[in-house]
């Protein structure tokens, strides 16, 4: 995938945008990036870096998308843009600290930065008794591992697409195997990634990807097996 250069402004709103992992409106954008003007709005919408709505009052709403993010992943190895001033290097200088440490760990953009929590609300009033067992979560995982070793034919760390993991474990709801493979995707040597390449998906691999945060992810991988 071509890595586009932007604008020193342009860069600092995807980042920003990355940073808070979700919609964000534009007069929050605004108090926390420099101005996304109605041009750099439209190219980096044009690019299919972020995508942007009219929402409440008429009010643009701003989200990275999986290409934003990947770009965001290519440009903490870049220099800063040409012509930024010294925030913005800052800022670069930080983002490539943060690089190291992704690559140090072997982790994601997307495992670091994430949604602000939602308010729990009040406690749930406690239940007497499950209606409907369900499999404990150590029996989820050693089912995806199965299932994951011959999908990948022993070869540990091969990328198993989530629409054949899924047609492995008929038997793991739904929301159960997406619970089990976030999880399970924060553990050492774990990987669960969008598709880089979006012109590479069916219908059926976007409707068995994985939400992780604001991504969808549609490849998963295990090294050690």
């Amino acid at each position: 995938m071509e890595h586009h250069p932007l604008t020193p402004s342009q860069s600092a709103v995807l980042f920003v945008l990355m940073s808070q992992a979700r919609d964000v409106p534009n007069p929050e954008l605004r108090a926390l990036a420099p101005e996304l003007t109605r041009p750099s709005r439209q190219k980096l919408n044009d690019l299919g870096l972020i995508e942007s709505a009219k929402g409440p009052r008429n009010s643009w709403v701003h989200s990275l998308t999986d290409r934003g993010w990947a770009w965001c992943a290519r440009e903490l190895d870049e220099t800063p843009p040409k012509g930024a001033q010294p925030p913005i290097r800052a800022l670069y200088a930080v983002m490539a600290g943060i690089g190291r440490y992704l690559a140090a760990d072997d982790l994601r953009l997307h495992e670091v930065f994430r949604p602000p929590a939602p308010d729990p609300g009040p406690a749930p009033v406690p239940v007497a008794a499950q209606t409907q067992p369900t499999a404990p979560d150590d029996d989820i995982d050693r089912r995806i591992r199965a299932a994951y070793a011959d999908s990948a034919r022993g070869r540990p760390g091969a990328w198993v697409p989530m629409t054949t993991l899924r047609a492995r474990l008929p038997a793991v709801g739904a929301a159960a195997l997406d619970d089990a493979l976030v999880r399970l995707q924060r553990r050492p040597g774990v990987s669960l990634i969008p598709q880089e390449d979006q012109m590479l998906l069916t219908d059926a691999d976007r409707s068995a990807a994985v939400r992780v945060g604001t991504q969808l992810c549609h490849l998963f991988a295990i090294e050690d097996l």
